[in-house]
């Protein structure tokens, strides 16, 4: 074989090396045929935390809360007994999803953290636990049988390149609207004189004008039958019906 050969058979064959050995790479750390997420996960035993992020909607001066979902591969149900923040131990709220009681990592299953309708693991107060955005925050996760799930978890809001989070972190609470003032009296009570209302006193205005002072004996003896009125004709009329007026 000239050398001119062997020279182009070697090249071929680091050529192929390097093309195999540079292939199929992904992601943080990834090998061969294997893709590792960016958030944050963690696995013992039976138990896989993965997808975990520490969302603050509104800033460390809002309420956060953890986005994530805990996968169980054994035979037994288990229970997320807690959630701490690694640094000065404090705990977030666990919230069990509407109907549940706890939050349950069923056997062969998974548990959702955040967003409508699932559990949540809420931090009331993010600044006075030194949380803040950008931060790689320390988590630890009990487990009833597996014990404790460490990690850290990046801590995002839900805006400027991350509004895939807001439907996954808490909702902000909104003051409620003030009601309307109460009418004094009530639609059941009346004014005084109003309609429907007979007061003893001065309801029945128009009987000043009538009766014994009105129009009644002393008026205009309309209540006498046969009547005449002072100064009608007849008065000078004599009962002879002669006409004639004496003088």
């Amino acid at each position: 074989m000239s050398s001119s050969l062997r020279r182009g058979v070697a090249a071929a064959f680091f050529a192929f090396s390097a093309v195999g050995a540079t292939a199929c790479g992904a992601g943080v750390n990834a090998e061969t045929g294997q893709v590792t997420p960016d958030n944050a996960s963690a696995a013992v035993d039976d138990i896989d935390v993965q997808n975990v992020n520490l969302i603050l909607p509104e800033g460390p001066d809002g309420p956060g809360g953890i986005s994530a979902r805990l996968f169980n591969s054994g035979s037994q149900d288990q229970t997320l007994d807690a959630i701490v923040l690694t640094d000065g131990g404090t705990p977030l709220e666990l919230v069990p999803a509407e109907g549940e009681s706890s939050l349950v990592v069923p056997a062969r299953g998974s548990l959702a953290l955040g967003g409508e309708g699932n559990a949540a693991a809420l931090l009331s107060d993010p600044s006075a636990a030194d949380v803040a955005l950008g931060n790689a925050q320390g988590l630890a996760f009990v487990l009833s049988e597996t014990g404790e799930i460490t990690l850290s978890a990046r801590v995002v809001g839900d805006t400027n390149g991350f509004e895939y989070y807001e439907d996954w972190g808490p909702t902000p609470t909104t003051p409620d609207e003030p009601g309307e003032p109460a009418t004094p009296g009530g639609p059941d009570e009346e004014a005084p004189g109003g309609p429907g209302t007979t007061p003893e006193d001065g309801a029945e205005g128009p009987q000043d004008g009538t009766g014994e002072d009105g129009t009644g004996e002393d008026g205009t003896g309309d209540d006498v039958p046969g009547g005449e009125a002072p100064g009608a004709p007849g008065d000078g009329t004599p009962e002879d019906g002669t006409g004639v007026v004496e003088g």
